[in-house]
């Protein structure tokens, strides 16, 4: 007679194993449903990091001081991009899951990435179109950092520290909600080319188009990014 017993031990295995998984998946789509993941790149009460190896964005930057509501009033900065070009992309956020009667899953990552390009793009080719491209990017964030920026102007556009936060290349960048008379930096008369990209931020919109080569989305348990 056959010996099916190894079989079923590995089905009944693999069933206890992936049951917390599942719960964790089921609790992070709750989740995204109330409003308290950042999921969708929307503001939210759960913060997450953006990072990206190069950015190229053709019509500059501006940033404005704001306020955003997270549960608490904060001063975040507005960083408005009208277009930019990006080699690779990672999304990553972070949140401790519980289940009624289950309890305490632990912390889960949501992560959503484009890798970088093989060969790395250059400015002139992200400004042109290549890699992943986004159009009317606005990231509320903690903190923006890069290894490298340059913010190029001319006579005509010069960039400007302690723009008025309420200017029309102030909103043309994106920043809908700077308050009159707002610190604000506008480097919108050129572009600005950002190296090793890293924002701790508590929320983006995106009111134009964006296009992701090889999107992944994937949940990891810990606090694992892209």
């Amino acid at each position: 007679m056959r010996d099916t017993s190894g079989g079923v031990t590995r089905w009944r295995r693999s069933v206890v194993l992936a049951a917390p998984a599942g719960l964790a998946v089921a609790g992070m789509a709750a989740a995204m449903l109330q409003g308290a993941l950042a999921a969708n790149l929307s503001l939210t009460n759960v913060p997450f990091t953006l990072s990206s190896k190069t950015v190229a964005a053709p019509g500059g930057i501006a940033a404005a001081l704001t306020t955003v509501d997270t549960g608490k009033n904060t001063t975040a900065t507005s960083v408005g991009i009208p277009k930019a070009g990006l080699d690779g992309i990672c999304v990553h956020a972070a949140q401790k899951i519980g289940l009624p009667v289950v309890g305490d899953l632990g912390t889960w990552s949501l992560n959503i990435s484009a890798p970088e390009a093989k060969t790395p793009l250059t400015t002139g080719e992200l400004a042109s179109g290549k890699g992943l491209q986004a159009n009317k990017l606005v990231l509320d964030a903690q903190a923006v950092k890069a290894a490298q920026a340059k913010l190029n102007a001319s006579e005509s556009s010069p960039n400007v520290i302690g723009a008025a936060a309420d200017s029309p290349n102030m909103r043309g960048a994106g920043i809908k909600d700077g308050v009159p008379g707002q610190f604000g930096l506008d480097a919108t008369g050129g572009l600005t080319d950002i190296r090793r990209l890293h924002a701790d931020a508590n929320g983006a919109t995106l009111s134009g188009t964006i296009t992701l080569p090889d999107l992944t989305i994937g949940l990891a348990h810990g606090d694992k990014s892209c």
